[in-house]
């Protein structure tokens, strides 16, 4: 059992969130201009050149719009994205209306047809792209600025996790961790019924990157240099941040607002090494 491989479900999804059917077309085409180029056809062959690459091109924006439209779905709040799905197929399209009419000598009409299909054909096997905002109703808070808050936060947050790797202290991991629950608790609950964009900076600024800054510190610390005393003043306030984390959730939950100034200053000693 202690060689068995653990799944990542992160490239799990990368994986799959890819158009896959598209890239099989990839090689014929890849062929067609490598037969032009043998044949010494060099003006053909550039010509099937520039359309390759507009057709992998093409197949890499509607990739990337697969991507973009599963974070879309996974998102609270969030703006519609790009259409780089309805782009891509667009660009596909017109890779094979002049493959099939310029190349090929097919007619102008079968070739428009064969390109429609094509448009068409990829936009009903990935879907369409997202064209509405995800943003809270009612509010009087600049979307904006929220989204740019949540932003923030959420590449706090990732910034704290990626220096946790770097944590060999289990004990220390594990208050870490707990802190960042709680973090991800609030921020969801921000998510979902923002009640201040003021609240969300304070949470930003004073907890999540007073948190990361201790934390990296720690990290380009020689070893030698952390004592016992050092260790457990770390592991004593990330605790402690945890249990604040807790109590402003439930504020938040009974519909107050977060009451942090008294809070901000004391953390900020803490913060102080």
């Amino acid at each position: 059992m202690s060689n068995a491989v653990r799944l990542d479900s992160k490239k799990i999804k990368r994986f799959i969130d890819r158009p896959w059917l598209l890239y099989f077309f990839i090689f014929p085409l890849f062929i067609s201009v490598s037969i032009s180029l043998f044949k010494s056809e060099y003006l053909i062959f550039l010509f099937k050149l520039g359309m390759f690459a507009l057709f992998v091109g093409s197949v890499a924006l509607v990739s990337r719009g697969l991507r973009i439209s599963q974070k879309y779905q996974e998102a609270i709040i969030t703006k519609a994205p790009f259409p780089f799905k309805l782009v891509g197929s667009i660009g596909i399209g017109i890779s094979i209306f002049i493959l099939t009419f310029i190349i090929d000598k097919a007619g102008f009409l079968q070739s428009v047809f064969i390109s429609i299909l094509g448009v068409v054909g990829v936009l009903l096997n990935y879907g369409l792209d997202p064209i509405a905002d995800k943003l809270p109703k009612n509010s009087t808070i600049d979307p904006d600025l929220l989204l740019q808050g949540i932003k923030e936060a959420e590449d706090t947050l990732e910034e704290i996790e990626r220096e946790k790797d770097d944590i060999s202290d289990n004990s220390l991991k594990i208050a870490l961790d707990g802190a960042i629950v709680n973090a991800k608790k609030i921020l969801n609950t921000i998510k979902s019924d923002p009640k201040d964009i003021r609240v969300a900076r304070k949470f930003l600024v004073v907890y999540l990157n007073g948190i990361k800054t201790v934390i990296t510190q720690y990290n380009d610390l020689d070893s030698k240099l952390i004592d016992n005393n050092m260790r457990e003043r770390l592991i004593s306030l990330l605790k402690d941040a945890e249990l604040r984390f807790e109590k402003e959730l439930e504020r938040l939950k009974s519909n107050d607002l977060f009451d942090l100034d008294v809070q901000i200053d004391a953390l900020k000693e803490q913060l102080k090494y």
